[in-house]
């Protein structure tokens, strides 16, 4: 599948790298890249991850061993232009990468003020791109309106929105909410992957149904 006006070619399934970090289940770095390494093995070429995770010698030390193509999105918490920069750079440099992929303003419960409270961070990522540093730049959101504005930011290349079949962690609206926000920014071009399609594990019971729920949206290009 290909993300939106970005053209990145990713598998329809992506590999939300958070879980095996210190935030949550605290794996080794070996571990953590046996499981990464089965993934790419079975097939999956797109890896997520972020520079609070704290994950990014967990896929350098996956990458040692594959030598497929692989696709990575990184985010960052940074709100000014050098900290983001520093941000960008140090991906590069703990996951041995040239470039990185995507790389979002990280900004899970921010409000539609986002882009506005993080001008210096979003045009410090325009000019990343411009530099070949990263491939595309992105927003990863938990909130129905960022999800709607961000349609409409010229600069935004994807967007990374959190939906669910039963709406865990969504702000500002239901399922069908994020999902009219969603076609919205289909409708612009932008690529969209889906976040916490399992609910951030609460729906592991129901994962099947869980994950079909989210990948029968049409405007959705992959699901993590």
């Amino acid at each position: 599948t290909v993300l939106g006006k970005a053209g990145i070619k990713v598998s329809e399934l992506c590999f939300g790298i958070l879980p095996m970090g210190p935030l949550q289940a605290d794996i080794s770095v070996k571990e953590g890249a046996k499981v990464i390494l089965e993934g790419l093995k079975s097939g999956i070429n797109f890896l997520d991850t972020a520079q609070a995770y704290n994950t990014y010698l967990h896929i350098n030390e996956a990458l040692k061993d594959y030598s497929g193509e692989v696709v990575i999105a990184s985010k960052s918490h940074a709100t000014e232009y050098d900290e983001m920069k520093e941000a960008g750079l140090e991906a590069c440099r703990e996951m041995k990468r040239d470039y990185i992929d995507i790389f979002h303003l990280h900004a899970a419960k921010e409000d539609k003020n986002v882009f506005k409270k993080r001008s210096g961070a979003l045009a410090c990522l325009v000019d990343l791109k411009k530099e070949g540093v990263i491939r595309a730049v992105g927003i990863s959101t938990h909130a129905v309106e960022v999800v709607v504005q961000a349609a409409g930011v010229e600069e935004i290349d994807i967007i990374f929105p959190i939906i669910n079949k039963v709406g865990l962690g969504i702000i500002g609206g239901t399922p069908e909410d994020m999902i009219e926000a969603i076609k919205k920014a289909h409708q612009a071009a932008k690529g969209l992957y889906a976040m916490k399609a399992l609910g951030g594990g609460y729906l592991i019971k129901q994962i099947e149904e869980s994950i079909n729920y989210v990948r029968e949206i049409n405007e959705i290009d992959s699901t993590a």
